[in-house]
Formats: structure tokens, C-alpha cells, sequence
């Protein structure tokens, strides 16, 4: 069986901000901000949103 580590309480800080592929000023407005490599489109949906990323165009 293969055991995952957990995530454990980061007082709210964004892990993912650390990560290049993460637009800062989208996830400062609170958006998922993960950005489509190939186009350059950033996903506008909620922080830590279920489902897909919404890619729309880069403002």
C-alpha cells in the first residue's frame, strides 16, 4: 500500500504561490491562478476550486 504524506495546518498560507506556473497577482485576488503553459491563459476560478481549471486570457 502506498501512504501519502498529509498536509498539515500552514495557518492559511498558499503553497501553490511557490510554484512558477502560479500568475501572483490572480492568486493575490484570490483566484486559482494556475496558468496554461502553452497559451498563456490563467485559470480565473476560486482558490482551491474542485474540478478543472476556467483558463481565461491573461490580463
Amino acid at each position: 500500500m502506498i501512504t501519502y504524506p498529509q498536509l498539515t495546518d500552514t495557518g492559511g498560507e498558499r503553497l501553490d504561490l511557490h510554484n512558477a506556473s502560479i500568475d501572483e497577482p490572480a492568486a493575490a485576488a484570490g483566484r486559482c491562478g494556475m496558468v496554461h503553459l502553452p497559451t498563456g491563459r490563467i485559470c480565473r476560478a476560486p482558490a482551491r476550486h474542485d474540478g478543472g481549471c476556467e483558463f481565461g486570457a491573461a490580463s
